[in-house]
């Protein structure tokens, strides 16, 4: 046990680095201090074993995979292989056993069963001698399977021992047996290549299994000195581990403060992930364990030394999900005899369909090459298959290709100056500048630049019926109508039967014009010939604008497209871009031709550069953006992201290369491998899987649809809108007309009552006045 205090900004950031003790472990969570586990168990071995440990902890961080998924990943090497029985060497001490008693009911608990021997590790002349009466009991049971499970090899050299007298037995050059070894630190130091090779267990004809926690086996840049134990494994990672938690935790301190706190700095270490570390790939879970992590199968011995049959990751739901067995011509050896000595780096710029992340089924968090898919990729498989090397992705810095600024390279171009990688590759071209500096390849793929833009919207308008005659032809076609009733009207004027009023001439105008006519005609000769004439002008008119208006809402009424790079310099209602720092930006801002030029003004002035295709293809969809790029790439981007559309065949003819350091050895090799791969199809067959094959939108459909539109309400609103305001007129003018009625029969009622009423007052008056001359007229006597 060690405990590390490492000060950073003058903040002490504590935690407990060493194996597992169950007492330290206990006050270490009451005291809420991370505990940093480097292996299953103390170095007294009278502290159980953590395969035994059920305990939820919550301030272990565990730098190894747990034991138990490693025992679960050789039952399912027995599932998988079909073994049903197996002869099982371990330690007889309990306490020195326990993980390989929880192997055992593992087996037992799948059907396989377990003939375990168990050996005293007294001294080193009787487990010798222990081991040869094993190894000659299982010849006489023809056992062909057999297990050596040694917990903390380093201490009791039991493999080495086993592997030493099955030599001897002859059992080694019998192809019919396997050895399946099995050490809980994965150290496996008798499998040493050297040590191999000195003792003779290179030329094993029979299998020798084992997991590892990294892909990369007989490492030549490892420092002995981390590698000479087990246990300096756990510590080197455990410093990785504690490096990264302060970088995190001091990163994510808002506020300056000398108090240090404990559970902040246990999530720190929680969210560290260590790409590369000697246990192999490092994420941690919420509870502290290990997770995401694979263990490498390999076979041990023959030609090869080093041979990988197959990878096992814990997160898989069946066997065969969990363990991938790697195909014969995929198998990866340790004896490279490629153009390469050791794994190289590949840098390259994340750019769809090239290079892209790969989604993982079971939403795991893919680790390495793995993560990465795309034309790119399945390239750089090919090659490294046919040219036999290894190699790991980079992405470059900034995800940049590569531009010169102040006299030194950035991405792509200024990871291989630096020997930070040995190739350079994905949608990167070729350009004299760029080969001033670095080789390439020969061209793996043409390409160029083009447009690409927002698929051209179309235009609404309420009034579209008013759209196939003019201004001017409307006027006409009305003022025609009026002056027909006009003289309708004049020739009807001194007519005996007089029925053109100026309403009916209007009415009988506006019904021939809707082809409907009215409830009368004319009589006379010279009215009947003003209408036949009239008749053949509306005749020709509406036939004329049925065809127009048939073929007008059967169109869609598209905004101007795009059509050259003149155009795009001429629309100010759009804005440019294109990626920085690519050699599309160097070209427009190089060029001195007129139209490149104002192109790369207009891109300069309203800051039109993007990070990446992905930003510019984003901001196209938006609408009022043209994006100038790569040819290949905005072909995908219009093949998957339906509401774009590239136009133009490309300018600036480029191809895309392999980036390399100049005067490199391996050129002209690359290069007749590329010509290969070109001649024998594959690399067509690449880009059709890539493009043709990954394709979401039906450009022909499109294409051939896109003059045709579907009626809706927005292309006969207007239509709607004019009988509305019909509707809506004559309620007004009857609202209108019925009130008007109603009022002047109610003013002449009372003008009727008012004259009554004067009538009444006369008559009574003349009454009075008359009666006493009516009297005196009828007391005279009659003169007659």
């Amino acid at each position: 046990m060690s405990a590390s205090k490492s000060q950073a900004q003058q903040k002490d950031l504590t935690a407990v680095v060493g194996p597992f003790y169950m007492n330290l472990a206990m006050m270490l969570e009451q005291d809420g201090t991370p505990y940093i586990v480097t292996d299953h168990k103390g170095f007294n071995w009278s502290d159980v074993s953590r395969v035994n440990d059920h305990v939820p902890w919550k301030t272990v961080v565990e730098v190894r995979p747990p034991m138990k998924e490693l025992n679960r990943a050789v039952v399912d090497v027995f599932l998988f292989k079909k073994w049903k029985s197996t002869i099982m060497i371990m330690p007889e001490n309990p306490k020195d056993n326990e993980e390989c008693q929880d192997l055992a009911n593992r087996l037992t608990r799948n059907g396989i069963s377990p003939i375990a021997y168990s050996l005293r590790f007294d001294n080193s002349v009787n487990i010798r001698n222990q081991t040869s009466d094993v190894l000659r009991y299982i010849q006489l049971l023809e056992q062909k399977v057999i297990l050596v499970c040694s917990p903390r090899d380093h201490d009791y050299n039991l493999i080495e021992t086993v592997l030493l007298e099955a030599k001897a037995f002859g059992m080694l050059s019998d192809k019919s047996y396997t050895f399946f070894i099995l050490d809980t630190s994965c150290y496996l130091k008798p499998l040493d290549e050297m040590n191999m090779y000195r003792k003779g267990f290179s030329t094993a004809a029979c299998d020798i299994l084992a997991f590892r926690y990294r892909d990369k086996v007989g490492h030549t840049d490892d420092d002995p000195k981390i590698t000479s134990t087990p246990y300096a494994l756990g510590a080197v990672d455990a410093g990785k581990i504690l490096k990264e938690a302060q970088y995190h935790y001091l990163t994510q301190q808002k506020t300056k403060t000398d108090e240090f706190v404990k559970s902040r700095f246990l999530t720190a270490l929680k969210t560290v992930v260590i790409k590369d570390g000697m246990t192999g790939w490092i994420k941690f879970n919420e509870t502290g364990a290990r997770t995401n992590y694979t263990l490498h199968l390999y076979k041990h011995g023959g030609d090869d030394i080093y041979t990988k049959i197959a990878t096992w990751r814990p997160y898989m739901k069946s066997v065969n999900e969990r363990l991938a067995m790697v195909k014969e011509n995929k198998t990866i050896k340790q004896e490279v005899k490629g153009i390469f000595s050791d794994v190289e780096k590949v840098v390259v710029v994340l750019e769809e369909p090239f290079v892209m992340l790969r989604q993982n089924v079971y939403g795991e968090k893919l680790q390495g090459n793995e993560m990465y898919e795309g034309f790119t990729i399945d390239l750089l498989d090919m090659l490294a298959k046919r040219l036999q090397f290894k190699y790991e992705i980079i992405i470059s810095p900034g995800n940049a290709y590569g531009v010169k600024v102040n006299g030194a390279w950035t991405g792509i171009v200024g990871q291989i100056l630096a020997g930070n990688a040995t190739l350079g590759m994905g949608a990167i071209s070729i350009t004299s500048q760029r080969e001033q500096d670095i080789d390439f390849s020969l061209g793996i793929i043409s390409t160029g630049v083009n447009i690409l833009f927002s698929e051209p919207k179309e235009k609404f308008n309420m009034f579209q019926f008013l759209q196939p005659f003019s201004l001017d032809l409307w006027m006409a076609i009305i003022g025609a109508s009026i002056a027909v009733s006009v003289i309708f009207y004049i020739l009807d004027f001194r007519t005996a039967s007089r029925q053109f009023t100026i309403k009916s001439t209007l009415w009988f105008s506006m019904g021939t014009l809707l082809m409907k006519g009215s409830e009368f005609s004319p009589r006379p000769i010279s009215q009947r010939i003003l209408t036949t004439g009239f008749l053949f002008f509306v005749l020709i008119t509406v036939s004329t604008y049925t065809a127009n208006m048939a073929a007008f809402l059967t169109m869609k009424n598209l905004e101007a497209p795009i059509e050259s790079f003149e155009d795009l310099a001429e629309k100010d209602n759009y804005k440019i871009l294109t990626v920085a720092n690519s050699a599309t930006m160097k070209f427009f801002e190089t060029e001195t031709k007129p139209v490149f030029a104002k192109i790369w003004e207009r891109i300069r002035e309203r800051n039109g550069l993007v990070a990446n295709s992905t930003e510019g293809r984003k901001l196209v969809e938006k609408g009022g953006h043209a994006f100038l790029f790569d040819y290949l790439i905005n072909s995908y981007i219009e093949m998957k992201y339906c509401n774009t559309k590239a136009v133009l065949s490309p300018i600036l003819l480029q191809e895309h290369g392999i980036a390399m350091a100049a005067g490199a050895p391996f050129k002209t090799i690359l290069n007749i491998e590329l010509l290969r791969l070109k001649e024998s199809g594959e690399i067509m067959q690449l880009r059709k899987r890539w493009w043709d094959n990954a394709k979401e939108c039906d450009l022909d459909l499109s294409s051939r649809s896109s003059g045709q539109v579907e009626f809706d309400l927005v292309h006969t609103a207007g239509v709607f809108i004019v009988g509305a305001a019909g509707l809506g007129c004559s309620l007004a003018f009857f609202l209108f007309k019925k009130f008007y009625l109603v009022a002047k029969e109610n003013e002449e009622q009372r003008r009727k009552e008012s004259k009554l009423e004067e009538k009444g007052g006369l008559d009574r008056k003349t009454e009075k006045s008359s009666s006493p001359l009516f009297g005196i007229h009828e007391g005279k006597q009659s003169t007659v």
